[in-house]
């Protein structure tokens, strides 16, 4: 890849080799696209978030976002409701490879014609 200033430090840089500051173009592009109330530090949560719900470990995380402790790490990745959601739902599917209720509700049905046999005798 080749960088715009390969003699300057920044990235993101003008023919110069000065700081390019993104902050008009990121705003602009948040007004034509709606959005209100984010914020270019937003960015590092949503990248962490993804990363994390992409299964990548919260040690790699740190490391990628130069966090000196997983706790600070942890702040940043947030899983969202449906991810959540999805991994209860995995652990559901597991429990029904491992239980057969069958057996369950053939016996809740036994219990059922018992109870209706003691009220006919009663």
């Amino acid at each position: 890849m080749r960088l715009p200033c390969p003699e300057s430090e920044y990235i993101l840089c003008k023919k110069d080799g000065s700081p390019y500051n993104i902050r008009k173009s990121f705003e602009t592009a948040l007004k034509a696209a709606k959005i209100h109330k984010f914020r270019f530090h937003d960015l590092r949560h949503t990248f962490a978030s993804h990363l994390a719900m992409s299964g990548v470990d919260l040690m790699t995380i740190k490391d990628l976002l130069g966090h000196k402790t997983i706790q600070m790490t942890q702040r940043y990745a947030h899983l969202s409701g449906d991810h959540k959601a999805s991994a209860v739902q995995r652990i559901g599917n597991l429990m029904d490879t491992y239980m057969d209720t069958k057996p369950v509700v053939e016996q809740n049905d036994k219990f059922d014609e018992i109870v209706s046999r003691l009220y006919e005798t009663a």
